[in-house]
């Protein structure tokens, strides 16, 4: 009978960086299903990495917090800061024909994408078990430049942020683990009027 690297063995060689022991690291070499399953730990490992590093700590959340409060307090012309830009669905692949077939995990991928006076929002919405990871980049006109980083939170019925992320310097950014439901997407830019998604619903 084989016998496996112990799903404990992995997890130590991936997150741990312990090393295995010499015929576990010799059954590994060898082993098809052994490898795989490191690989997926791999990727998982990768994923978290991403994860945390996106997520915006204390200083930035403050830092966007204050700049939200300032803007607010501005006269013109700098009030036009504090009016949302209200980004509106223009796309949905669930709504194509040739697109509705396509699934991971019996839950569909599907992207959508939303805009606005001098921004777009592409999102990708795909499975992760039962939860969802959302993808998204800001796409900004070729004069405006990106104005990254931003803060993307999505808001429970009761306006309070249930999710948040930064952007990278391209307006990239990714959420892991979003329980479906319905939400309400705010981007707050540094030098632009925050962007608003009223209904954002992630099935």
């Amino acid at each position: 009978m084989t016998v496996h690297v112990s799903p404990d063995e992995l997890l130590s060689l991936v997150f741990d960086a312990t090393d295995l022991s010499a015929a576990a690291a010799h059954h590994l070499e060898t082993c098809a299903h052994c490898r795989q399953q490191e690989a997926e730990l791999r990727l998982l490992a990768t994923d978290l990495t991403i994860a945390r590093l996106s997520e915006p700590g204390p200083a930035a959340l403050a830092r966007y917090q204050a700049l939200f409060a300032q803007v607010q307090q501005q006269p013109a012309p700098l009030q036009r800061l504090a009016n949302r830009l209200r980004a509106v669905l223009t796309w949905d692949s669930r709504q194509q024909p040739l697109l509705q077939g396509v699934r991971s995990g019996g839950a569909a991928v599907y992207r959508q994408l939303y805009a606005a006076e001098d921004v777009e929002l592409e999102l990708m919405v795909e499975p992760a078990g039962s939860l969802r990871r959302v993808e998204g980049d800001l796409i900004v006109e070729m004069d405006a430049g990106v104005d990254a980083p931003a803060l993307v939170e999505l808001l429970d019925s009761h306006g309070e942020p249930v999710y948040s992320v930064e952007t990278d310097a391209d307006g990239i950014f990714r959420i892991e683990g979003v329980q479906p439901g319905r939400y309400q997407a705010m981007i707050t830019r540094v030098h632009a009027a925050p962007i608003e998604v009223t209904t954002l619903e992630i099935v």
